[in-house]
């Protein structure tokens, strides 16, 4: 009992510490500069960041690293775009913040300003103490698999139904070498690869 209580604390704690990190959003705006040109405007980035491009298809067509910074301003010309709908996602360690765009007869416009935020699970490993958790702000479900060098599921555990999903494992039972651990929601694949002594 005192160390399922243990377990318990650890993985209260780890939610908490990432959700303050995960509360923090970027203060993206879309600026429209003329009929096909926007301005992408970033502010208080506390982490590295990724800026992307999807067409329809969800295929990348634009794709930027940005470093933390207290600003960052970039024009983007979908000129030679077809017309439909893209997906500007600003994406860090913790979260992906995406507004759709669409372009209809030329013209670019912001589907309303609305921009959707999806949180990603955290993995923390100390010692063989592996502790996975989810701030699922929209009734996210989580998928947690931990696969050997061989590719053979060890453990499985769907998780759902709560705003913070979280589970811990105890890998001291576990082969040394190396797994992955492969984490499943809103419809991605987070791989993490861990190595046991």
């Amino acid at each position: 009992m005192k160390k399922l209580n243990i377990q318990i604390s650890i993985l209260c704690l780890l939610l908490s510490l990432n959700f303050v990190k995960a509360d923090h959003r970027i203060d993206l705006r879309i600026i429209s500069s003329n009929s096909y040109v926007f301005i992408i405007q970033l502010s208080d980035i506390k982490y590295d960041t990724q800026c992307l491009l999807l067409n329809q298809q969800g295929v990348v067509i634009y794709k930027e690293d940005i470093a933390s910074a207290d600003s960052y301003r970039r024009s983007l010309n979908l000129m030679e775009l077809p017309d439909g709908t893209y997906e500007l996602k600003i994406e860090d360690d913790y979260k992906i913040e995406t507004i759709t765009l669409i372009k209809n007869n030329g013209k670019v416009a912001a589907a309303n300003q609305v921009k959707t935020i999806a949180f990603k699970p955290q993995i923390v490993l100390k010692d063989t103490q592996l502790n996975v958790s989810l701030l699922a702000l929209n009734n996210e479900k989580l998928t947690i698999s931990i696969i050997d060098e061989n590719q053979n599921i060890i453990s499985e555990k769907k998780l759902s139904g709560s705003m913070n999903l979280g589970q811990s494992y105890d890998l001291s039972q576990l082969n040394s070498g190396n797994y992955t651990i492969q984490l499943y929601t809103n419809g991605q694949v987070y791989d993490k690869l861990i190595t046991l002594n």
